[in-house]
């Protein structure tokens, strides 16, 4: 038993500034009480709080931690392939390294769990994996093995193909189109009970149609909307990720029900597709009512300093509370891991932040992080 005194508990699930302990048993969080009696629990581990604020563990909800190492010359890059632009069946699951120093910076930031995948220079990516910070291999971090699809609109995939099979945004959307339709019609195959002939790529995205996830990464507006219209066009489960210009068209996505997965919201302006990037991004979003979480994108922006980032949101009229839950609840939520983490609450892993000041202030940093229970941290 390990029991957390003296906690000024922002849980994410009702409990908002308010003085708890919380108890915790082989990795989960058992219970949250007004005053955990500590003898009653003879052989227990005690941490104490100090009375500081603590959250859930943040969660990184589009990234390539891992995959895109931190630091690396000819090896550590495993983010795209160049076979072709369209590659559903690969999965970053088998390319994530345990030993890239990104997951020591995601401790030291307060990010417990990441949904981690492929670059940005394919139409169509692979999968995503949801794992923990802490691991000495893969099977010890996964929390998700296939978390979601990754798709891609905009520069990045034009600029890889250049003159090859994707030159113009036509393209793109085109290409994208007609794998959807032969992966919609093995599914149908299937569902029928026949046998289609055996393709790796369409059996791998005919998920979508069972209600897998597809992020969809656009950048610039215009790409947003084209994301949009292939999604319902196909009745795709979908967030928008990075949607640096969604700020520019609230009304359009509110009557869409878009729901997105923002950021970074600040960096270099070097690329055409992010020179309207703002972290007022956030403010404009929950103005407008939209369903939102908040990234990183690391190795784009360090994802030590994730709460920078909101701190700068804040800092441009995005909430308080909106801005912590944009990187704990919310962010597992729009992944669909939110059984799992984003909360603190009964039953969940014990994923959890201490930290020494106001999680939104830019000095303020994780004094404790615990990752299932276990003090990787502090």
């Amino acid at each position: 038993m390990l029991i957390i005194k003296d906690c000024n508990l922002i849980s994410m699930a009702g409990i908002f500034e308010e003085k708890k302990d919380i108890l915790v048993e082989n990795g989960k969080i058992v219970d949250i009480v007004d005053c955990a009696d500590v003898g009653s629990y003879p052989g227990a581990e005690v941490i104490s709080a100090e009375g500081n604020i603590v959250t859930p563990g943040l969660v990184e909800p589009h990234c390539q931690l891992g995959v895109v190492e931190q630091v690396y010359r000819f090896e550590g890059n495993d983010g795209d392939e160049i076979d072709g632009p369209i590659l559903p069946q690969l999965r970053a699951l088998d390319a994530i390294n345990p030993e890239d120093e990104g997951f020591e910076m995601a401790i030291r930031g307060g990010v417990t769990t990441s949904v981690t995948g492929p670059g940005n220079n394919n139409l169509i990516g692979g999968t995503c994996a949801a794992v923990k910070s802490r691991g000495k291999t893969v099977s010890d971090m996964i929390l998700k093995d296939e978390a979601c699809f990754t798709f891609v609109l905009g520069s990045a995939p034009k600029a890889a193909y250049g003159n090859k099979s994707v030159k113009t945004r036509m393209a793109e959307a085109a290409l994208i189109r007609e794998a959807l339709i032969k992966a919609r019609e093995y599914h149908r195959l299937v569902k029928e009970g026949k046998t289609p002939k055996f393709d790796m790529k369409s059996q791998s995205l005919s998920r979508v149609f069972d209600g897998m996830l597809v992020k969809i990464t656009a950048q610039q507006a215009y790409d947003i909307m084209t994301g949009v219209r292939i999604a319902e066009e196909f009745g795709l489960n979908y967030t928008i990720d990075r949607a640096c210009e969604a700020y520019l068209i609230t009304e359009e996505l509110k009557a869409h029900n878009v729901r997105l997965v923002a950021g970074p919201s600040y960096g270099s302006k070097g690329s055409h597709e992010v020179r309207k990037r703002d972290s007022i991004i956030g403010a404009k979003l929950e103005q407008a009512g939209i369903d939102f979480a908040v990234s990183t994108g690391h190795p784009a922006m360090n994802i030590e300093y994730a709460n920078v980032q909101l701190a700068m949101m804040l800092k441009k009229g995005l909430s308080r509370k909106k801005a912590l839950e944009s990187m704990t609840i919310d962010a597992a939520r729009l992944c669909g891991i939110e059984d799992r983490v984003g909360s603190i609450e009964p039953g969940k892993d014990a994923d959890i932040v201490i930290w020494d000041g106001e999680p939104l202030d830019f000095y303020s940093s994780p004094r404790t992080v615990l990752i299932d229970g276990c003090k990787v941290l502090g």
